[in-house]
């Protein structure tokens, strides 16, 4: 298939698409045999396998967008006119050249894996008869005989371990004619993956026995079994480098849709003028954009506008991985529940809260139902209640209450429970002022960024203010990975 794409492609003058397949691998991986209703002609339906190695898989999706869109079109067009079906491309990466020399399967490694399946008593042809296990990496018809009675290797097989069974069980592995000790080490694999393929072994157990041994000796040199795909529910497997599993992970962290809604609340109708909490807000919305953020940004929005704004926010969530919800200005407490304060507000008891204040529990609730994978919740919110002295006796306290963080989730607090905390001195507020200087280090988990937050607050504060975090987060994020 490799050989007739990359003919068709130089024939269309799609010299770059060529170029790039020129590199790769094409395995095809049966699926089904599709019928016409009219007439007896029957269509292949496969599986492509594109194997592309370390140094190109990392840029496919940035440098090679084009290439990759004509390659898997042509694809489906060479597999027309080969009386083939293509039902789906999969692109995974492959060894190349470069790390193929640094982690060349040695003889010593090659007679480990061997013995310890000899060892074992492992059939290393599983369900198949060993000829025809054979027959799917040789032309069993072309190697020659070691039986003068027969005249190809096939023949001879049978006999001396079907018919008569009297060749030892590991002969396959010293037999000159397969050189498994000293072949192409693309041929060891693909003899290894073979023996874990649902065409010949099919028990779980057996398969996990074999990798397990295959894994012990292989990752030491930069090789690992892995799962690829799938045929008929049952795993299909291959060889890859852990170096090219990190590039992956990598790959995906860059791919993460992320989103944040950014609030700022200064101007308060019936609590005066607080100084910092827009250029916290103004600050937090531009290095989340930077970061690759979508943001989401409201100034002093009445009880009607924030409301609105968070349930917008909540339906925009479930299109990404990870949200964030930003949150500057009067935060209260009452009955141990948190809540927003809006600027229109006028708070005459605490009574009046729960119908003129937004709970926080409203953005958590969006980000559960949401299912994103991070959800970040940062609440500089806890200054003093700028109605507290017209409330008298009351049931608020003071600071903001711990919330337990949903599953994937943190929330943070710009102070410990039921403290207050600066609005500081300066541009930005104590809490907020630390958290943009620190939020674009590299390769910092988010985390590990608290972690740096809380110490800068504590030590500028003189540990008045402690930030506090409750989190359920089930994976790492970084806000800047590199």
């Amino acid at each position: 298939m490799q050989a007739e794409l990359l003919k068709w492609l130089r024939d269309i003058d799609e010299k770059s698409a060529a170029d790039l397949i020129s590199v790769c691998s094409v395995d095809l991986i049966y699926v089904d045999t599709l019928f016409e209703l009219v007439g007896d002609r029957m269509t292949e339906l496969m599986d492509a396998q594109i194997g592309v190695p370390g140094k190109y898989y990392k840029k496919l999706s940035k440098d090679f967008k084009a290439e990759v869109k004509t390659i898997e079109e042509q694809t489906m067009e060479v597999a027309t006119a080969i009386g083939m079906h293509i039902r789906q491309i999969n692109w995974q990466p492959k060894i190349d050249e470069e790390t193929e020399m640094k982690t060349k399967v040695s003889i010593v490694t090659r007679q480990a894996i061997f013995d310890e399946i000899t060892l074992n008593n492992i059939s290393w042809s599983g369900r198949l008869e060993e000829p025809d296990f054979l027959n799917r990496l040789f032309d069993l018809s072309k190697l020659p005989s070691t039986d003068s009675r027969y005249n190809n290797a096939y023949d001879d097989i049978h006999k001396h371990r079907i018919m008569n069974y009297d060749w030892e069980d590991d002969w396959v592995f010293t037999d000159r004619r397969f050189n498994l000790l000293h072949c192409d080490e693309e041929i060891l694999l693909k003899f290894l993956l073979l023996t874990i393929n649902p065409v010949s072994r099919t028990d779980e157990e057996g398969v996990n026995q074999l990798i397990e041994i295959y894994n012990k000796h292989l990752v030491p040199i930069g090789l690992e079994v892995y799962e690829k795909s799938k045929i008929a529910g049952k795993p299909i497997f291959g060889f890859r480098s852990p170096d090219l599993v990190e590039a992956k992970k990598d790959e995906a962290i860059e791919k993460q849709r992320k989103i944040a809604l950014v609030i700022g609340c200064n101007e308060y109708e019936f609590a005066g003028h607080l100084s910092n909490p827009l250029n916290d807000a103004n600050d937090m919305k531009k290095n989340l954009s930077d970061l690759g953020f979508d943001v989401m940004h409201i100034e002093n929005p009445s009880l009607k506008e924030m409301k609105i704004e968070i349930d917008n926010f909540g339906t925009e969530l479930g299109k990404y991985d990870v949200g964030l919800f930003y949150f500057a200005g009067h935060g209260v407490q009452v009955h141990g529940l948190n809540y927003l304060i809006p600027v229109d507000a006028n708070l005459k008891n605490e009574r009046t809260v729960e119908y003129d204040c937004v709970r926080v529990d409203r953005v958590l609730s969006h980000m559960e139902a949401s299912k994103t994978d991070v959800n970040l919740l940062i609440l500089d919110a806890c200054r003093n209640n700028p109605f507290e002295r017209s409330w008298g006796r009351s049931a608020a306290q003071r600071g903001l209450a711990v919330m337990e963080a949903p599953k994937g989730s943190l929330i943070g607090y710009s102070t410990s429970p039921g403290n207050t905390a600066s609005d500081g001195e300066g541009k930005n507020g104590l809490y907020t002022g630390c958290l943009v200087e620190e939020i674009k280090g590299v390769n910092v988990s988010v985390t590990q960024l608290f972690q740096k937050v809380r110490k800068a607050v504590m030590e500028k504060s003189k540990e008045e203010q402690i930030p506090w975090e409750s989190t359920s987060l089930t994976s790492d994020f970084y806000f800047n990975k590199k």
